[in-house]
């Protein structure tokens, strides 16, 4: 090749009205609708992913003597299942006969909105996920033993439900530290998963913007 695709991108893409390098543009709407199709397929993956985790995790939680806790997970899970059905629908209304600059960006607000959503959601998620955690180490025998050793060398006559008061401290401090911090947690979540793609997303968009002034 004479001329690298950066070179053509420079020299003949342009605003869409005025397109004057068709083979470039034809490209662009390529790998904008390669990308977008490739986040949605990882998306219902994901969805898969954790209806089966849950069946599977449920088998083994109960095999271990943690039936209830693994019911637990599993309705907690349950609503991501739902919220993510519902977004996935949400992307089948973005138009692919916009324009490839129009489309991906168009993607890119509903991405953004949907990661709110989630957001949203996993605020309460993290907190009642430790507290299932949390609740199932202090009535197991490790946290029986554990909780006794603790009245040894920190004893209290304040006892709340059978439990020192300062288990119940650490309890509520766990959760309001996880509801504080859910979203930096999703985030860097997120980010383990998709987050490569997230940023061949944006670089993409920045890129189509620069060459469209």
């Amino acid at each position: 090749m004479s001329k690298s695709i950066e070179v053509m991108w420079k020299e003949g893409f342009v605003n869409e009205a005025h397109l004057s390098a068709p083979k470039v543009n034809d490209l662009y709407n390529r790998k904008s609708q390669n990308l977008v199709d490739k986040l949605l397929n990882m998306f219902a993956v994901n969805i898969k992913a954790i209806v089966w985790g849950c069946v599977v995790m449920l088998i083994i939680m109960s095999l271990v003597g943690a039936p209830f806790l693994g019911l637990y997970i599993c309705c907690l899970l349950a609503p991501i299942v739902i919220i993510a059905k519902k977004e996935l629908k949400k992307s089948v209304d973005l138009s692919k006969g916009q324009s490839s600059y129009d489309y991906i960006v168009t993607f890119n607000h509903w991405l953004k909105n949907s990661i709110k959503v989630y957001s949203g959601y996993y605020r309460i998620f993290y907190p009642l996920f430790f507290l299932g955690m949390a609740t199932q180490a202090i009535v197991s025998k490790a946290g029986g033993k554990l909780i006794a050793l603790l009245l040894e060398v920190f004893p209290t006559s304040l006892i709340i439900l059978g439990q020192p008061y300062y288990i119940w401290v650490a309890l509520v401090v766990g959760m309001v530290f996880f509801a504080r911090y859910a979203e930096a947690i999703y985030q860097w979540d997120l980010n383990m998963v998709y987050g490569h793609q997230f940023k061949k997303l944006e670089e993409l968009i920045a890129d189509m913007e620069e060459l469209r002034k």
